[in-house]
């Protein structure tokens, strides 16, 4: 991370920079504003106020982008609201504390990463949805359900597309990964959750995430049916995939092939597709209670 210091006080300027580069900072110092605006390449910009105030908007608006801290003699309307009003994110008064700058410094840097991934993200889910019908289902979303899906993909998409929608942070969740436990333990209490991956977990499993799931507001996925009093939806999706190139693990691949062919064609005949024993289906049917009487129309 580079910072920029654009400071009159050349003494003290040069003092807080060689007291950051101690710290593992790289620096670039400058006297004038007009040249630091022309030439510095920094990450995060300390900037007096000693400077004119055409001088100070002027340079403000061109990197606003980045993260602005104002270095104050004393506290003024004139010094810090203009400034602060045109995207200037803070200050700190001299003499200078180099723990609180650093502490400044760090903290708003990563702000703005964040929002840059934040926008990027967005950005690109717009991309991925666009072109994906969701409106057939989106208002049918609420807290908490369980959605039975051939496409777990596109049940992926259509509940971030609604926490977008409701402006609902949402907080995903893969029950194919070994922490999900300890992932709902530290997640709050009223943050509302999204669970995929449902057929991943055996019966006990099921049952342990359930009694984890108690009060929380959540939407739980699955390729499976499964009996629990909360309001429940099956969406069927015509097609194989939302995307060409989707990849399942295999064991959510053999429980999608074995749903969706078990009233179509006999058990043997299924093992042998998937190149397992019929003593591996018989298993895999007892393991996630998927029995012929448990359709979902696919």
């Amino acid at each position: 991370m580079i910072v920029t210091i654009i400071e009159k006080e050349i003494l003290l300027a040069n003092d807080i920079s060689d007291k950051l580069r101690k710290l593992g900072y790289k620096t670039e110092v400058f006297e004038c504003i007009n040249k630091a605006a022309k030439f510095s390449t920094g990450d995060v910009y300390l900037l007096s106020t000693v400077f004119s105030l055409n001088s100070t908007k002027a340079f403000i608006q061109k990197f606003k982008q980045r993260s602005i801290l104002l270095l104050v003699s004393h506290k003024s309307n004139e010094t810090l609201r203009e400034p602060i009003k045109l995207g200037a994110k803070d200050y700190i008064m001299k003499p200078v504390s180099i723990d609180i700058l650093v502490k400044k410094i760090e903290h708003y840097h990563e702000f703005e990463k964040l929002k840059f991934k934040n926008a990027l993200y967005g950005e690109y889910h717009g991309y991925v949805v666009k072109n994906i019908a969701l409106e057939k289902y989106i208002d049918k979303i609420s807290f908490p359900m369980i959605i039975i899906t051939n496409n777990i993909a596109y049940i992926d998409q259509l509940v971030l597309a609604y926490g977008k929608r409701k402006d609902i942070n949402i907080m995903f969740i893969s029950l194919i990964t070994k922490n999900w436990r300890e992932k709902i333990q530290c997640a709050d209490l009223d943050q509302p959750l999204y669970l995929s991956g449902l057929e991943s977990l055996n019966v006990k499993e099921r049952n342990s995430l359930f009694d984890k799931l108690q009060d929380r507001k959540f939407i739980v996925s699955s390729f499976i049916s499964i009996n629990k009093p909360y309001e429940t939806i099956e969406i069927a999706i015509q097609g194989t995939s939302l995307y060409k190139n989707e990849i399942l693990p295999i064991s959510s691949y053999a429980l999608r092939v074995i749903k969706s062919l078990q009233h179509k064609i006999s058990d043997i005949a299924i093992s042998e597709k998937l190149g397992y024993t019929r003593k591996k289906v018989a298993s895999l049917r007892k393991k996630h209670e998927l029995f012929k009487d448990n359709r979902l129309g696919v």
